[in-house]
């Protein structure tokens, strides 16, 4: 806000949104007086109503005093009994909004589980190979970002995947992770361990070694190989700090919070390790140091990369790119 000199807009933005706030509050201050109009003015009037109807009666001399107190308990008896509704109506309101919260929200819980059960099936590859069969891709409003793929990725063979932004290289990224529940067709999976890394690194609260070690816990890995994943990661700096319980978050720059998420990697040595722009925060040279790394430190890990950077492509022994028009279904072909 501060680089872009936003405050005013910001400030206005923040106006009328405090501005919906108070208009709710009220709203709910007029209907919670129209309620209390309603309630109390119904005892009030419940009080009196029956004075009120007895005492012609009583005035002109066909009703004792005794049947004037006698008719206003009765009426007090028979009023209390059908008051329930009335003095419990906000209570009632409230118990219906609960519920109708709870039902909207397991609506929307067994339409998500149908819809991944129409989806994607993940299954176990026998041979060894990562595959996707006969597999569409779509978008949450039913666009189709692939249809009818079929793809095989070799144990060994190093892939990277380019392509126009947006095209759906992360979301084909989510759909072999078995996340992705929009589509159909059947990816298959090997038994292997397989480690996805984000362009955005996630990094928990808690210590640094902690954050390295993740998904793991901070004691599953000996402190010596922390220590040396973070120095070869380009990390060295913040060996003194590996116990350090800060929001690593927001401590470190974009770069730094990608080198961590490579040292996990290092420390993790998964099978397949699949790079959705891991790395694209990093200078160019930076970019090769580590994947000449990662290369180096885990020959028996296949990668597969997207990445826009041509020198990340001689790191990769295939090319595969992901054409797409607008709006239109894309494909999986082979690059030079």
């Amino acid at each position: 806000m501060a680089l872009y000199g936003g405050e005013s807009e910001e400030k206005q933005h923040l106006i009328t949104r405090f501005a919906q706030v108070v208009g709710n509050w009220r709203l709910i201050m007029t209907w919670t007086k129209r309620l209390n109009a309603l309630t109390t003015g119904y005892e009030q009037v419940a009080s009196v109503f029956p004075y009120l109807v007895a005492a012609p009666r009583y005035f002109f001399g066909t009703m004792p005093l005794g049947g004037l107190t006698q008719t206003a308990g009765a009426f007090g008896h028979v009023q209390g009994s059908l008051s329930w509704f009335v003095n419990s109506y906000s209570a009632l309101a409230g118990w219906r909004a609960t519920v109708e919260r709870l039902a909207t929200f397991w609506r929307a819980i067994q339409t998500a589980r149908e819809g991944a059960r129409q989806g994607l099936r993940l299954t176990t590859a026998p041979d060894g190979a990562m595959a996707l069969r006969d597999v569409t891709l779509a978008l949450p409003d039913g666009t189709r970002l692939l249809e009818h793929a079929d793809l095989t990725l070799t144990p060994g063979v190093a892939v990277v995947i380019s392509g126009r932004s947006g095209s759906g290289k992360s979301t084909l990224f989510r759909a072999i992770a078995g996340i992705w529940p929009f589509g159909s067709g059947q990816v298959a999976r090997p038994s292997g361990t397989c480690l996805f890394l984000p362009q955005r690194a996630y990094l928990p609260l808690g210590t640094l070694s902690h954050a390295i070690a993740y998904p793991a816990g901070p004691d599953a890995y000996p402190r010596a190989e922390i220590i040396t994943a973070l120095e070869a990661a380009g990390l060295a700096h913040l060996v003194g700090r590996l116990d350090s319980d800060e929001n690593w978050a927001q401590s470190l720059s974009g770069g730094e919070q990608q080198r961590v998420a490579l040292a996990r990697a290092l420390l993790a040595k998964p099978d397949w390790l699949f790079l959705d722009e891991a790395t694209a925060s990093l200078d160019p040279d930076a970019e090769t140091a580590l994947y000449e790394t990662v290369r180096r430190l885990l020959p028996g890990t296949t990668i597969v990369s997207i990445s826009h950077n041509p020198a990340v492509a001689r790191f990769h022994a295939k090319t595969l790119v992901f054409q797409r028009e607008d709006n239109m279904p894309g494909a999986l072909v082979a690059g030079e």
